[in-house]
């Protein structure tokens, strides 16, 4: 196996918990590892540090693999094992959930999300595209995946350097649409199409509370995709709702899973986007849902957000969520205020909501924690 040193700090960082670091950290390596070949990490002085993966072109070039006495023979079933077992302990049913969360399970540039027998997977780095036979071979032996199914069709891996892939199989015979459970709600979802890798799993605790605030509130929802925040407001008692996705699909969707879980008459879906309907809208709701997961700038969130300020009645309830990129790390809590501020409303902070425990991350890990929220209520 080849080696690659790292300078004395860089050693010392790793050591420290460190997920990944800089190409400008690597002092010398042995040859040049290919995409997908694990290296030994050492120290200056030779001292193993762990499994790494190294890629020169990305700009975490060292992404952390293994500790210094793991075996690359079996890792990634090991990782797999072990994301199950978490996910066992920690998620009410572990059969729809994400399994994989990039460095959080030990898995960098990984992320998988189940499906009961239904597997997708999204590669976030050179190494673990060329690793995909080997993550198919992996969840079919761990889990009896019945199904995997490539989702590289993401914004996400253009912003990190990498080519978009159509989807595609991986094995067995994926359903484009398939049902979930959670909470108590039925959807159906798009796995091959559908935003991101189907069903946005890590809105879960904005769903948790969605549903604590919205008995005989009147909703207006400006992003649904598939409806699953609304839904879960009227399976707790949401008197109206309104929604709306600028995409004619998941709008479509959202409409059966509203009528699936017995909103009919109480829910209305339209085809529009967010900006769109918040410029229109006149009248005022008791609780505004504010997804943003297609903003291109901090302007754009910030228009939206005054807006959705604006349909807020006095003393009504706004959950709003933003994502880093395009929000800059540590920036969210200031942009929210600065918009309360020139709309000229008070708001109370009721609670933070993040990641839920199936998207663990790496303490001191920058980016990790890409989803910020927060439920405010206005006067």
């Amino acid at each position: 196996m080849l080696s690659t040193y790292l300078s004395r700090d860089a050693a010392r960082r790793l050591r420290h918990g460190a997920p990944w670091l800089r190409r400008e950290d690597i002092v010398s390596m042995e040859g040049t590892p290919q995409p997908g070949e694990p290296v030994q990490l050492r120290d200056e002085d030779g001292s193993v540090l762990g499994l790494g993966d190294v890629d020169l072109e990305a700009s975490a070039a060292v992404r952390r693999l293994g500790q210094p006495d793991e075996a690359v023979e079996g890792l990634i079933p090991r990782h797999l094992r072990k994301a199950f077992e978490r996910r066992g302990k920690l998620v009410d049913d572990p059969r729809f959930c994400r399994v994989v969360n990039d460095d959080g399970d030990g898995l960098p540039g990984l992320i998988v999300d189940r499906y009961d027998t239904h597997f997708v997977v999204q590669t976030l780095t050179r190494a673990m595209d060329a690793r995909q036979t080997e993550i198919t071979r992996a969840l079919v032996e761990v889990t009896g995946a019945g199904s995997v199914l490539l989702r590289n069709d993401t914004p996400r891996r253009k912003a990190l350097g990498l080519p978009s892939q159509r989807a595609h199989v991986l094995y067995g015979t994926p359903p484009r649409w398939c049902r979930l459970l959670e909470m108590g709600a039925r959807f159906t979802v798009d796995l091959t199409y559908g935003l991101g890798t189907g069903y946005p799993y890590d809105q879960r605790e904005l769903r948790r509370f969605v549903g604590r605030i919205s008995q005989g509130a009147r909703v207006l929802d400006a992003c649904c995709n598939v409806g699953g925040l609304f839904v879960h407001a009227g399976l707790h008692g949401a008197k109206q709702i309104l929604a709306f996705d600028k995409n004619g699909d998941a709008a479509d969707l959202a409409r059966e899973n509203a009528e699936a879980n017995g909103l009919l008459g109480r829910a209305t879906v339209e085809k529009a986007a967010p900006l769109q309907v918040l410029r229109a809208l006149r009248d005022t709701f008791d609780l505004v849902l504010l997804d943003t997961p297609a903003v291109a700038s901090e302007e754009e969130f910030m228009e939206q957000l005054r807006h959705a300020l604006r349909r807020t009645r006095h003393g009504g309830h706004l959950i709003v969520a933003g994502y880093h990129p395009p929000l800059a790390l540590g920036g969210f809590d200031e942009l929210v205020a600065t918009a309360c501020e020139g709309e000229a409303r008070i708001a109370t902070r009721l609670c933070r909501l993040g990641l839920p425990p199936d998207h663990p991350t790496l303490v001191g890990s920058p980016g990790s924690e890409y989803l910020d929220a927060v439920a405010l209520e206005v006067s």
